[in-house]
């Protein structure tokens, strides 16, 4: 069954850092391709696996969220693109 989105994403391209709940160590930068306030899609090097919670943290307008990847995508580029759904956050994840 396709899931249907709540609402639109928007595109924006905002620098984050991927930290895992689990792990401390586990931090990456990656960068935001599309956002909306349900969650976003993430380019990453890393292949982070479904299910993972993960903080998301950009110090560009202090936002920061705690989020689930619900998709993981292999990229021609060897990256990734993470479907992320936010469960907590702080600040606003949609563009203006």
């Amino acid at each position: 069954m396709k899931r249907v989105r709540k609402e639109e994403r928007h595109s924006e391209k905002l620098q984050v850092l991927l930290g895992s709940t689990a792990d401390s160590l586990a931090v990456e930068s990656a960068s935001t391709e599309n956002v909306s306030s349900h969650g976003l899609r993430v380019r990453t090097g890393r292949p982070w696996e479904q299910d993972t919670v993960l903080m998301v943290l950009s110090s560009e307008r202090e936002l920061w969220a705690r989020a689930k990847v619900v998709y993981r995508q292999a990229l021609s580029d060897n990256t990734f693109a993470l479907g992320l759904e936010i469960l907590a956050r702080a600040g606003g994840w949609t563009a203006p």
